[in-house]
């Protein structure tokens, strides 16, 4: 099956990706190719990656994610704190995302993106 281009120049008519774009565009494409495989993701974890994959977007892509709990609630339409947490408590549990806690409210945690379905299992941890 043969992806869409992301983009399209105005100017020439011609397709391109930006580097950042297509890693999005991988890393988004990995990711549902792993969950098909695995029943323990729900709706709420995909909102979750979603929201991170944004957040890292209008963070021009910087790696590591640096991000408060309160700016991913938001976007990912999640009800509470306790709920976002345990989302991505269990993204990371999961190996689809790397989450280092700060337990501080004034220091962001860090979250590091990528590695999903770079495992043979998806049941396994990938990090």
């Amino acid at each position: 099956m043969k992806r869409q281009p992301i983009l399209q120049s105005r100017q020439s008519g011609r397709d391109f990706q930006s580097p950042d774009e297509a890693s999005v565009s991988t890393l988004l494409h990995s990711f549902f190719e792993a969950i098909a495989r695995d029943p323990r993701i729900s709706c709420g974890h995909i909102g979750i990656y979603a929201a991170l994959l944004q957040c890292w977007a209008t963070r021009q892509y910087r790696q590591p994610l640096m991000v408060f709990s309160h700016q991913v609630i938001g976007l990912a339409k999640v009800s509470s704190r306790d709920t976002y947490f345990r989302y991505v408590r269990q993204l990371s549990e999961y190996g689809y995302i790397r989450y280092e806690p700060s337990f501080s409210r004034k220091q962001p945690s860090v979250i590091h993106l990528g590695g999903a379905g770079q495992a043979p299992d998806a049941h396994q941890r990938k990090w």
